[in-house]
């Protein structure tokens, strides 16, 4: 009869935009052998596709454990099982903040018709995001805020151009309007990153 051992470590990462967890664990099985896997997603999401496999021992899935979450351990802070439900529940506002204040910028009206909801979403969704990643500017350190700020910039111009070239989200035929109205508030989220507007912009071939 086995002694039913396990091996559990849960550890969270919530850096600027990042809100995602990783699980490994050992579970040792009636027959002696053991069960391990690895689980990984947003917080408060299930694992689609866990990495799972079976040893003929607990000693052997514990060690593949241990060398997994040790590669891990570096991005991900051990949380407890109180601390994880509480993340589940937390909204990405409601993060502490260990870096720069909150802007708040103004959402330019886009003249859009049935579309006009929409778009001005769009906005608020990368005036949120800017929002996060500034908030942990300092948990982050220099280099990863920089690079979440230009994977952000680069999201907002890759789905503008997307928009923009389908031209699917517009109510109205002329869309010059909604189209000058996004470069302004692109230029107004790049005022607070301190980015160079132009050189995104022509990186999709949007002019």
């Amino acid at each position: 009869m086995s002694e039913g051992r396990t091996y559990h470590k849960y550890g969270e990462c919530k850096k600027g935009t990042h809100n995602k967890y990783y699980e490994v664990e050992a579970v040792e099985q009636e027959d002696g052998t053991a069960t391990w896997s690895f689980r990984w997603a947003r917080i408060g999401q299930l694992c689609s596709k866990p990495k799972e496999g079976t040893t003929h021992s607990f000693g052997a899935a514990e060690q593949i454990c241990r060398t997994q979450w040790a590669r891990k351990k570096a991005n991900y802070q051990e949380v407890t099982a109180m601390e994880a439900l509480a993340s589940a529940v937390q909204d990405l506002d409601e993060r502490p903040n260990n870096g720069l204040p909150k802007v708040d910028l103004i959402v330019p009206c886009f003249h859009a018709g049935p579309s006009e909801k929409r778009l001005r979403q769009f906005c608020r969704k990368y005036l949120d995001k800017l929002n996060v990643i500034r908030a942990s500017r300092n948990d982050l350190g220099f280099e990863r805020y920089e690079k979440q700020i230009d994977t952000m910039l680069k999201q907002y111009c890759a789905e503008f151009k997307r928009i923009y070239t389908t031209r699917a989200h517009y109510a109205v035929e002329d869309n010059s309007h909604a189209h000058a109205a996004f470069r302004i508030f692109f230029e107004a989220l790049c005022g607070e990153t301190r980015c160079s507007v132009y050189g995104y912009f022509d990186g999709v071939g949007v002019r």
